[in-house]
């Protein structure tokens, strides 16, 4: 899915950088492409040709990011109810061979990211924005940790305002990519520290690994970890760092710095009002920074490297950019800007549209108890079905095959608290919640499973306990398992046919469901008994139950609702 892609984008040209800069955005690229500190290449698919899987709620996102399968997940909306310090959503990415992209672009998910443990991930086009920055050892907006962490590429996302950090790479993960990404802050505060590899110097078990590739990103008005390294080898190449002097004036400014055992290699980057661009001072006798061909722009403090870092064991001079090209380049392109999957052919496939005939409206069923209003806005076709306290409305709906099927139902609850629906059709009846919308105008939609008989079914949608409703408006339905045909009964159905008797029968065979669908009574019954319903619901609990009164041989059936109280 990933590899080299015949259709380069030549996204630069008419930036005036056109002319070395056939860049492929689709491709990953530096230590995420190779195995440890070697020139042994690994092919990052992420979730590599599984079906999309396009995830609406922030659980239904953690539950995929967490199982042992493939997949390829889009976010469809802003997902997630923030956080602050260490409590709230958290995105844990534990299971491996995970795709995960922004649907559009912008995609916002309040909840930082942990990947810990798991390999060959893809995190794109996904927007994180911090509450602010701390010194209280709070989530970073995105930590990639500890050992079997590997073979990541951090694609075309943007971190603003993380609390501890932006996007930390600690504690043995390795061969981290990060391509096309934003670190930036927009409040100021004296801990904008964005990007740190390696958590401490005594860290023995990332010793040899924490090799990570930054290029063609763009860190804004950080104060520090630009990025800020131990152990591991470091590339920093094709990069622009701008400073702003509102949010880091009198504040120690320190930019890109190779710490304990840590290699940097700097190469072709951008530095633009940025203090001490080149920072010495973690050095600490064993920390290399070479620095090649790099621009700084109205810069003060240290600009100069130290040692020979390493030579990269992967493919990248082929599209690196000159210095000159850098800040054209990653401020054209840099961010969540990816306008669909499909740019970079993340096997995504824009879903069919709904099937006319299995989408109704709900204000045109026969409403008891409620009316059908058009006051307020964002619904459907003509208007929505407004509930009164014990109201119900009654919608046909015909399907071909019998069986579970699943309603997406459109509501609106702008009241303070949920509203409960039962919803039935024939035997079966499924009662659901409604939460709170926060207003009469915004619609959200629940999922119902409800069984159908092939043909048309009254399908009753019913307020419970003489309590108000939510309102509701168009409800799609969707087949989730055919019903298991029964070939005795289309024998019998088909001798039917054939000799239905012209009288009426003598004896009838009798069964009584509760509203779950059990059977709870079955008996024959003389016709002239079948009138007597007190006698045959006798002993039977208050409730209201379904009669079915059938004569085979006859070719009768009969149903009605009772009620025993």
């Amino acid at each position: 899915m990933f590899e080299v892609s015949n259709r380069i984008l030549a996204v630069l040209c008419g930036l005036a950088v056109c002319a070395s800069a056939a860049i492929d955005q689709c491709k990953p690229i530096g230590w995420a492409t190779r195995s440890g500190r070697t020139s042994t290449e690994f092919n990052v698919t992420g979730g590599g040709n599984s079906t999309p899987i396009t995830v609406k709620t922030f659980a239904d996102l953690q539950k995929y990011a967490k199982d042992s399968s493939p997949r390829v997940i889009y976010i469809d909306g802003t997902l997630g109810d923030g956080w602050s310090g260490r409590t709230g959503d958290r995105l844990n990415i534990t299971g491996s061979n995970k795709t995960i992209i922004g649907l559009k672009p912008g995609t916002v998910l309040k909840a930082p990211i942990h990947i810990s443990k798991a390999s060959n991930i893809i995190v794109r086009n996904i927007v994180i924005q911090g509450p602010g920055s701390n010194a209280e050892q709070a989530w970073d907006n995105l930590t990639i940790e500890n050992n079997g962490s590997k073979n990541i590429w951090i694609d075309h996302c943007e971190f603003w305002d993380g609390q501890d950090g932006n996007a930390d790479v600690v504690k043995g993960a390795d061969n981290v990519t990060f391509t096309w990404c934003i670190f930036g802050y927009k409040k100021k505060s004296s801990h904008n520290l964005s990007n740190l590899i390696g958590s401490s110097d005594n860290e023995p078990e990332s010793e040899g690994k924490l090799n990570v590739t930054y290029m063609f990103n763009w860190w804004q008005a950080a104060n520090q970890r630009k990025p800020r390294c131990r152990y591991g080898n470091v590339h920093v190449v094709n990069n622009l760092l701008t400073g702003n002097a509102s949010i880091t004036n009198g504040i120690d400014v320190l930019g890109v710095s190779a710490g304990h055992m840590c290699k940097v290699r700097t190469e072709r980057n951008v530095f633009i009002n940025e203090a001490n661009p080149i920072y010495t001072g973690n050095a600490n006798g064993t920390g290399v920074n070479e620095v090649i061909d790099n621009i700084f722009t109205n810069c003060s403090g240290n600009t100069k490297g130290t040692g020979t870092s390493f030579t990269p064991p992967y493919e990248y001079t082929s599209f690196m950019l000159k210095a000159s090209e850098v800040e054209a380049a990653v401020k054209a392109n840099a961010g969540a800007t990816l306008k669909s999957p499909t740019e970079c052919d993340a096997n995504y496939v824009e879903p069919e549209p709904p099937t006319p005939d299995k989408q109704y409206q709900a204000e045109t069923g026969t409403i008891t108890g409620g009316v059908s209003e058009s006051s307020n806005g964002g619904y459907h076709g003509d208007g929505y079905v407004n509930f009164d306290k014990g109201g119900d409305v009654v919608v046909n709906v015909k399907v071909d095959t019998a069986g579970q099927y699943k309603f997406d139902i459109d509501f609106a609850n702008g009241s303070s608290e949920a509203r409960s629906l039962a919803i039935s059709a024939g035997l079966d009846t499924a009662t659901t919640s409604f939460k709170t919308t926060g207003g009469w105008t915004v619609w959200e939609t629940a999922e119902v499973l409800v069984n159908l008989a092939a043909g048309e079914n009254a399908v009753k949608f019913a307020t419970v306990g003489g309590n108000d409703g939510p309102n509701i408006d168009q409800f799609d339905v969707t087949l989730v398992k055919a019903a298991e045909k029964d070939s005795s009964e289309e024998k019998t159905t088909s001798i039917r046919s054939k000799y239905v008797a012209m009288v009426e029968p003598s004896v009838y065979r009798v069964s009584i469901f509760d509203m779950k669908g059990a059977l709870v009574r079955r008996m024959n019954v003389e016709s002239a008994k079948v009138g007597d319903v007190a006698w045959m619901t006798r002993g039977l609990p208050a409730g209201l139950y379904v009669m079915l009164m059938s004569a085979p041989d006859a070719g009768v059936d009969r149903s009605k609702f009772i009620i025993v109280k």
